[in-house]
């Protein structure tokens, strides 16, 4: 049987997940009272998504720090990478009336348990692959992160149009301008005015333009207001404006490679 429970940040619900996943750890955890040894959990974090799966090892039994609510000890646990958000479950599962309002736990039926399996089965599998350009939207920044990265490309092939033409990936583009938050990432300004979808307006900036065979890659993109990016490519000092946009992204983006 599986059961979808739920887990805090600040309690240092994830941070446990986190560690318990390198170590091996159990630990009691709060789910339905009909939860017996093997049954299997999808933990949700708010905020995060579908967040890590676990099996549970004894009887549910009332719990000592919460009325009404019952808990089992819990282990084997596996972070889900990245983590499915709840509008991406919502996406693709629209018939699970759970994911409406998730503040509660919950024991979903066969039909449903089956889609949910399948759900994180494809995640670890194909990772953010499983993410449609229209789920781009409803993706976390985690997600969008992990498909900029998966799409990311050296070199962009060219396209004969009336002239030549290099296809920019979507998903570099959505998650660049997600991980400003609405600041432009040279002046760290606020956006400048919104979007009709009521987003701030910045522009995805190469700073190794593609004309000359720069990557398409969260590492070498970053969101400029249109003043910043008028400036790189207009400025008098738009070389050396560019040079100092290099060093910015290697703060924000330490970890991707090159």
């Amino acid at each position: 049987m599986l059961h979808i429970v739920q887990g805090g940040i600040e309690n240092g619900d994830k941070a446990w997940l986190e560690r318990a996943t390198k170590r091996g750890l159990s630990h009691s955890w709060v789910n339905p009272k009909r939860t017996r040894p093997g049954d299997r959990a999808i933990i949700y974090i708010a905020g995060i998504g579908f967040f890590a799966t676990a099996t549970f090892k004894s009887e549910a039994i009332p719990s000592k720090n919460w009325a009404n609510r019952y808990s089992s000890r819990m282990g084997n646990v596996r972070l889900i990478r990245p983590p499915v958000s709840l509008g991406v479950i919502r996406r693709k599962l629209p018939r699970f009336k759970w994911a409406d309002y998730p503040r509660s736990i919950t024991t979903p039926d066969s039909t449903m348990e089956a889609k949910l399996l399948r759900l994180v089965a494809d995640r670890r599998r194909l990772g953010s692959a499983d993410i449609s350009e229209k789920q781009f939207v409803e993706a976390s920044l985690a997600e969008l992160r992990a498909a900029a990265l998966l799409r990311a490309k050296s070199k962009l092939e060219p396209r004969e149009k009336r002239s030549w033409d290099r296809r920019r990936a979507k998903a570099v583009a959505e998650y660049v301008l997600r991980r400003s938050a609405g600041t432009c990432e040279g002046c760290r300004q606020t956006a400048p005015f919104l979007r009709a979808d009521g987003s701030g307006y910045l522009e995805p900036h190469h700073v190794t333009r593609v004309s000359d065979g720069g990557p398409d890659h969260p590492a070498h993109v970053i969101a400029l207001c249109p003043n910043c990016h008028r400036r790189v490519h207009h400025g008098a000092d738009g070389k050396k404006f560019n040079k100092g946009l290099m060093k910015r992204l290697k703060a924000l983006e330490p970890s991707a490679q090159n």
